[in-house]
This record gives C-alpha cells, sequence and structure tokens, in this order.
C-alpha cells in the first residue's frame, strides 16, 4: 500500500471548479459515496495485511475486517496469482472485505501487456474471492500509474458487472457485494480520473505518503476536505503514524498496522 494529497485550500479551489465543468461539458457520470454502506458497514474497519493475525478478540458489532485474500502480479502477458498463506481468525458476525492486491512489473521489458485476456483472467480471479467465507464487500488495491488506468477503468467495470451477474444467480441469498477501492490520497485531490467507476467507496490512504506527508497533513489539519467525492466516505490511516487531526466526521476509518493486531491497539484506534 502507497499513497500521496493535497495542497492548498485557494488553488484546489480552482482545480475543483474546472473538474466539475469538465463533467459538466463532457455529460458525464458524477460518482458518489453509495450511502447504503453506513447501513450495512461498521464505521471502523481493521486491515488484516499478510501475516498471521486472530482478530477474535474485536468487537463485531463495531469492527470490520478487510483482509488481503490476493496479490495478483500483472507481467508481460501473465496473471500471476499469490493466493494468502498466512493464517486468519475473525469473530462470528464480523463484517469481511476480501482485498485484492495488483501489482505490475514496472521494468520496460517485463511491462503487463494490459489486454482484454488479461483484464478477463484478473476480473474472473477477482470474483472468485467473494466464495470465501463471509466475504461480503470486494476491495481493489491498485496504485495504478497513468499509463495503467485505461486498464484499471475497464477492469473495474467489467468487475462491477460480474458481481452484479454472480449475486443475481445466487437466488438462495440477498446478499450484495458491495465493490470498494483504496486510493492514493493525492488522486483524491480533483484528477477525477476515476471518478466514474463503479464503486461504492473510494479510501484514500492518508499514511505512508513520502515528501508528500506534512503537506497533506496540513491540508486536514486546516479543515479541507477531498475534492473527489467518491473519496468523502472514509479515510485511511495507520496506526504506526501519528494521528491525523481535524477528520471530518462521521466517516468510515479504516486502520492499517505493520505489525499483528493486539487488544491494547483498540485503544489507539478508539
Amino acid at each position: 500500500m502507497s499513497l500521496k494529497p493535497h495542497t492548498r485550500a485557494n488553488i484546489f479551489a480552482v482545480i475543483s471548479a474546472c473538474v466539475v465543468l469538465s463533467f459538466a461539458a463532457c455529460g458525464g457520470p458524477k460518482a458518489e459515496v453509495n450511502p447504503e454502506l453506513d447501513l450495512v458497514m461498521p464505521k471502523k474497519i481493521v486491515w488484516a495485511w499478510e501475516r498471521p493475525e486472530d482478530l477474535r478478540f474485536l468487537d463485531a458489532q463495531k469492527f470490520g475486517v478487510a483482509f488481503l485474500a490476493q496479490t495478483i502480479f500483472l507481467e508481460k502477458d501473465r496473471v500471476i496469482l499469490k493466493p494468502r498463506k498466512q493464517p486468519l481468525a475473525i469473530a462470528d458476525g464480523a463484517y469481511v472485505i476480501a482485498v485484492t492486491r495488483i501489482e505490475t512489473n514496472k521494468v520496460t521489458a517485463d511491462k503487463p501487456v494490459l489486454d482484454d485476456e488479461m483484464c478477463s483472467r484478473t476480473v474472473s480471479l477477482i470474483t472468485s474471492t467473494i466464495d470465501l467465507p463471509n466475504v461480503k464487500a470486494i476491495q481493489i488495491d491498485f496504485d495504478a500509474v497513468v499509463s495503467e488506468r485505461a486498464f484499471y477503468r475497464k477492469l473495474m467495470f467489467d468487475l462491477r458487472h460480474e458481481l452484479d451477474r454472480a449475486d443475481d444467480e445466487n437466488s438462495n441469498s440477498d446478499t450484495h457485494h458491495y465493490l470498494t477501492m483504496t486510493s492514493l490520497a493525492s488522486w483524491c485531490t480533483g484528477d477525477a480520473w476515476f471518478n466514474d467507476f463503479p464503486v461504492d467507496e473510494t479510501v484514500p490512504m492518508a499514511f505512508v505518503m513520502g515528501a508528500d506527508s506534512e503537506k497533506i497533513r496540513t491540508y486536514l489539519r486546516n479543515g479541507n476536505d477531498w475534492l473527489e467525492p467518491l473519496c468523502r466516505g472514509s479515510y485511511g490511516i495507520s496506526t504506526d503514524e501519528p494521528q491525523l487531526q481535524n477528520l471530518k466526521e462521521p466517516r468510515r476509518i479504516y486502520y492499517f498496522k505493520n505489525s499483528p493486531w493486539t487488544t491494547d491497539d483498540l485503544t489507539k484506534v478508539q
């Protein structure tokens, strides 16, 4: 997981206005966070990455779990699957989100072809995670560079179609699998390149922001909000970093940690 975000208010006000005018001129759809999520998904979500995790101590009424189900590597014409191998225990009744991390080879000779076949195979692997125990939502974690954005768009639209089809075919259940994605914090500042994605929520990852870290922290501390509407339903933060200040409420918080979760960590999360 990587990330980055914001800057000064008046500059972004101009950018935001341009984005709105651009969409109005083109007639493009402007997506927003799905309000249904607050009816079904807890306001606190713990990310469980690739390590042994026993989260049975979490209160299932207050906490959900977004666990790394698999990592998909795209290289040349290959779609390489690395499923989760570490044990995971979750409290009964907890809201469970299956996360797929997508990584691409950036070496010129090994860059992925990103063609329709690669997209189809990737969508199929992601869709299969809804068959894992108790999974109610899907999350995609893909730090796509500019040259990968068209592929990402097609993948997300095809994935939403497949999830809807799977839900329709499962006539014995009224489950609707929600589709979410993580976002570099910089994507939430008005670029709008993913504004039409058919997702229910985008999670701005406001941690491990590198050179932009202090700039983004100051932007949020000054009371500014993400310019991208899809980003205005949640924050992704890390308990390993200083707490962010002046966050908008009420919003869902996704918590990341570089080591296994313990009961003592709940004091930070509270």
